[in-house]
């Protein structure tokens, strides 16, 4: 199964940068969770709103194919989840404990956490040559 370590190290990933998103500072796009985050931060998500609305009235045709990666991403997963439920469950319960790990680093050490999140923050500038929600820059 080539696919397993993969997905794992994208799911440790994902949780990473979800756990720092939650401890992040106000211009981060909320994490997953959103209606939770939502409802304890309307302010921040109505930011966001307009900041992707902007970013797809910029770029229809990059806002629009994120979306269909997004949809099939969402599919693809709801049927390994069908096909494996146990397996499903398993993953999303190691997520959660990984999370509240971090959440529980970050919350012992914050300057620590804070210094984490602004390397994983330079890393992803670099690696996409541009910021979450700021599109490419003009070449």
């Amino acid at each position: 199964m080539r696919m397993r370590p993969a997905f794992l190290i994208v799911t440790a990933a994902s949780l990473f940068l979800g756990a720092a998103a939650l401890q992040a500072e106000d211009t981060t796009v909320p994490p997953k969770p959103g209606r939770e985050f939502c409802k304890e931060n309307p302010g921040k998500c109505e930011e966001a709103r307009a900041r992707r609305k902007a970013f797809c009235a910029e770029n229809p045709e990059k806002c629009q194919e994120q979306r269909k990666q997004m949809k099939a991403k969402r599919a693809e997963m709801q049927e390994k989840c069908k096909a494996d439920p146990e397996k499903c469950e398993q993953m999303k319960q190691e997520m959660r404990a990984r999370r509240d790990e971090m959440k529980a680093k970050c919350k012992a050490d914050p300057e620590k956490c804070e210094q984490m999140k602004q390397e994983m923050r330079q890393k992803y500038k670099d690696r996409h040559q541009h910021g979450p929600g700021q599109g490419k820059p003009a070449e």
